[in-house]
């Protein structure tokens, strides 16, 4: 099973809270791990979470909110490398547009894209990502003289399997949209609304999510 997470809501969190946006975005980190650990424990055949980072969108946003998020970059990537060995998952950097990054958050994201590789649960972290994008590229691949097939396309693109369930969360306005969510590959998901901002995610919730997506799958007959 592969469950994407799109976690929105870290600026509203804080502004409902009274907190910095970096205070936000730690409490935000907990949750991917909170999540991630939750998802591992409940579903026997699990095998990928993508998480949404940071969008090509992002980037656009202003130097001073960029320089903070790139600085929790750095930190979260450093400590997620305990994570993922504690965890036995594997890490995929999945970007359209690495060149956008600075140097050593990329190198860090390489880093550990090649030092976790043989985890049983790959947890794909989108980071300077778009879904179209996406597309975009793995079709020009197809140029270079593979047939053009779902089949080929779908290899050629940087998260390269079927999503099962794509779970958002996001409170006030509430927002029904991949936002540039990988998106060949959520054609046929389930998708599931949190009505909390990331931070406030539960376990509990994530089980409703998966009891919501077995419920839907069991009256289709699959």
């Amino acid at each position: 099973m592969h469950v994407g997470i799109i976690p929105d809501g870290n600026r509203r969190y804080a502004d409902q809270n009274s907190i910095d946006e970096r205070q936000a975005y730690r409490e935000s980190k907990e949750t991917v791990k909170k999540v991630s650990r939750s998802l591992r424990d409940r579903v026997e055949d699990l095998s990928e979470i993508t998480i949404y980072i940071l969008s090509e969108d992002n980037l656009k946003r202003p130097e001073e909110e960029l320089d903070t998020l790139f600085s929790l970059l750095r930190d979260e990537i450093s400590e997620l490398k305990n994570f993922f060995d504690e965890h036995d998952f594997s890490a995929n950097w999945a970007s359209t547009r690495p060149e956008a990054l600075p140097d050593d958050v990329r190198d860090q994201l390489e880093d550990i894209d090649q030092e976790f590789d043989n985890g049983e649960v790959t947890v794909n972290m989108l980071v300077s990502y778009s879904g179209r994008q996406d597309i975009v590229k793995a079709s020009r691949n197809l140029c270079g003289g593979k047939e053009i097939s779902s089949e080929n396309l779908s290899d050629s693109l940087e998260v390269d399997s079927e999503v099962d369930l794509v779970i958002r969360t996001g409170k006030g306005p509430r927002r029904e949209c991949l936002s540039g969510f990988p998106i060949w590959n959520s054609s046929y998901a389930e998708y599931y609304h949190v009505d909390k901002n990331f931070p406030e995610l539960e376990p509990q919730d994530v089980k409703d999510a998966l009891e919501h997506f077995r419920s839907l799958r069991r009256c289709r007959g699959e």
